[in-house]
């Protein structure tokens, strides 16, 4: 009988061909569900509801270091299938002063969560290109400690240490203090949608601010962050990965051999994607651009490479941003970290 295992996972064309069947891994009836990823992650913390999951890579590190034996009982997987780059919907107020990253030094910074992993790679970013600690900027958690990642994780008790943070209250939104100047950048401002200030029952709350002809704010990067992503990867060597898979231990103490066939099916699956891009590019493009040719010299060739050998240095450096920024307390290992039968991927 197949092992039957119920899998979470954001919205990811990388992931469709296992959803919709075109990729089946052997001796497994896979069941998979799609959930947003800040309230799958949140799920995760707070539920620990699904067999299988996409997770944080920074709030695997905390739940690991956090968890007292009875929850977060998980194993990782190195398939890293999704980027979360904060770089397109970073807004900063024109009164700041801030003409580019170099200029972010001691500003009041917003973020969703200030333990997500796309904020994790922020403050690397401005560290390994500038100069800049995450200590040398005051940061507001525009999740309130009810509803956020990090108040699942006890940061409100024991919070980022060395580094100024602040919590919102369910009243505040991260947009409307921009536009009044109170913070000088937000990382992740997506105007439109139902103004949602004050409703404790939804994580990121709106405040109405809108971004066109706004005169207090603006993007910093036009190009949504494409130069910056080729230049910190040509330079360091690292990718912005994000999310990797959780598995339950529960499962993988009884049936060890999943942890590979997940791990084989995943990979499978994005090389599938990578054909579909490619014969929809084709399709539809009357001429098709130069992208994937560009993408390809800045990047290697490979976008979303897995596996411990290929990506195992990425993760090193987010457990040392991790203890940088005031997240984790001690080192982590990849062997602590990762299921051992996917250490030699």
């Amino acid at each position: 009988m197949a092992l039957r295992i119920t899998m979470a996972f954001s919205d990811n064309p990388r992931v469709q061909p296992l959803r919709d069947g075109t990729v089946k891994p052997e001796n497994i009836d896979l069941e998979m569900l799609t959930v947003p990823p800040s309230d799958l992650f949140y799920r995760n913390l707070a539920f620990d509801e699904f067999d299988a999951s996409e997770m944080s890579i920074s709030e695997t590190l905390l739940a690991k270091e956090r968890s007292d034996g009875t929850k977060w009982d998980w194993s990782a997987l190195p398939c890293f299938l999704s980027r979360g780059h904060v770089w397109p919907n970073l807004y900063v107020n024109t009164s700041s002063g801030i003409e580019s990253l170099a200029d972010i030094k001691g500003k009041r910074i917003g973020v969703p969560d200030y333990d997500m992993t796309a904020a994790l790679w922020f403050r690397a970013t401005l560290k390994d290109l500038y100069g800049i600690e995450a200590s040398d900027n005051i940061w507001y958690n525009g999740r309130t400690i009810e509803f956020s990642h990090g108040g699942v994780l006890g940061l409100d008790d024991s919070g980022p240490r060395g580094v100024e943070h602040h919590w919102l209250t369910a009243d505040q939104t991260l947009d409307v203090m921009l536009d009044k100047g109170e913070i000088d950048v937000y990382t992740a401002f997506r105007a439109g949608g139902p103004v949602t200030a004050g409703d404790t029952t939804v994580i990121d709350r709106y405040g109405g601010t809108p971004t066109a002809g706004n005169p207090n704010i603006r993007k910093l990067l036009p190009d949504d962050g494409k130069g910056l992503v080729y230049e910190y990867y040509q330079k360091t060597g690292f990718f912005h990965c994000n999310h990797h898979v959780i598995v339950q231990n529960r499962i993988l103490r009884e049936h060890p051999w999943a942890a590979l066939e997940l791990f084989t099916a995943l990979q499978r699956s994005k090389e599938v994607a990578y054909e579909r891009a490619r014969q929809a590019q084709s399709a539809y493009m009357y001429f098709p651009g130069q992208d994937f040719q560009d993408q390809d010299q800045a990047l290697g060739g490979e976008p979303y490479p897995i596996g411990i050998r290929a990506m195992g240095k990425n993760v090193e450096r987010a457990i040392q941003g991790s203890l940088e920024q005031g997240l984790i307390t001690k080192p982590i290992t990849l062997e602590d970290l990762y299921f051992h039968t996917t250490l030699n991927t």
